[in-house]
């Protein structure tokens, strides 16, 4: 059998039967405009079921169908990607500036970053806006759109996926306090306030905001890695682990739950010995952040489905959460 190769003109870089959907020959072009699609609807599901003590399926379905687009690289740094982060994340700088009357109401940022807001005080954690340094994921009109509606802000350990000191600075700038660990961005600003007890709980008044913080000197293997316990003036407990993950800790991790009654705690979601971890913290309950970190190869971007698989035997509820979204307690 014998193929004969025609001769053809060379194919236009752009497609154009792409507004009547042909995209036989452009196989990059169909792939760019599936992802836009699912973007679309998965951003238009989640609006619709918002984050629960108990998920249903169409929610489930739908952060499933985010980790998919997330493990294909090909939607790396694309600009459907960064339009589909950035839309959620000035969604949520519109909720944030609405006041919260009772308890506390918890944003999820990018990868382990969160925003806590009480009616007295607003704490930005591990705020970072993802991404390459020239091309961060989230714009700077979004970041600083945040640090303008927050009234301090802490970082856990010293990682670039945690800590931004290009946003530390801005929010020391306008006189708002930032806490970090030992060691982290000595003499940048006296604003920039380090622990400087690393071997031992820190307690941290902040009178003037109406909460009081406690900090537990965590790790992330010999890394310091502050743990921060919060609590409102409403007796709100709010605690982050940021990237703990240590297991000589785990012996006083035990009995934080004797000294602290936490109501949310915010944990890595691959945090080593989960159930003795949550049963030493003993919250009532777990929001879970670090799925699909865009930095990492794909066997290390957490995802949905993995968190959803791993905590489903705990006694206390997960409530699952994306960029962008809030959760009332």
């Amino acid at each position: 059998m014998f193929f004969v190769q025609t001769a053809c003109a060379e194919r236009p870089k752009q497609n154009p039967r792409e507004k009547y959907c042909i995209f036989w020959g452009y196989p990059d072009n169909y792939l760019d405009h599936q992802a836009e699609e699912a973007f679309a609807k998965i951003d238009e599901v989640l609006k619709g079921h918002k984050p629960s003590q108990k998920e249903n399926l169409s929610r489930e379905m739908a952060l499933i169908s985010l980790d998919m687009l997330l493990h294909d690289t090909r939607n790396d740094n694309t600009p459907i990607f960064r339009s589909f982060i950035n839309k959620r994340m000035s969604d949520m700088l519109v909720e944030l500036a609405k006041p919260v009357k009772k308890g506390v109401k918890v944003y999820k940022a990018y990868n382990d970053g969160f925003i806590i807001k009480s009616k007295t005080a607003t704490i930005a954690i591990d705020l970072v806006p993802g991404g390459p340094g020239a091309q961060p994921f989230i714009s700077d009109s979004v970041i600083y759109g945040i640090a303008s509606l927050c009234d301090a802000m802490f970082i856990s350990h010293a990682h670039g996926d945690h800590a931004n000191l290009r946003i530390a600075k801005a929010f020391a700038a306008a006189g708002k306090t930032v806490i970090v660990p030992k060691g982290l961005w000595t003499g940048e600003d006296p604003n920039i306030k380090q622990l400087l007890v690393a071997d031992s709980a820190v307690t941290v008044p902040f009178t003037e905001l109406g909460m009081s913080l406690r900090i537990l000197p965590g790790h992330q293997d010999d890394m310091y890695n502050n743990i921060y316990v919060m609590t409102f003036k409403d007796g709100t407990t709010v605690a982050h682990t940021g990237d703990q993950y240590n297991a000589e800790d785990l012996a006083w991790i035990d009995n934080v739950h004797k000294e602290c009654k936490i109501d949310i705690l915010l944990l890595n979601c691959w945090i080593n010995d989960l159930e003795r971890t949550v049963n030493g913290f003993g919250p009532k309950i777990i929001i879970t952040g670090h799925e699909n970190e865009m930095e990492h190869s794909i066997d290390h971007r957490e995802a949905y489905w993995m968190t959803m698989h791993k905590y489903k035997n705990l006694k206390q509820p997960n409530v699952l959460m994306t960029w962008g979204e809030s959760f009332a307690y």
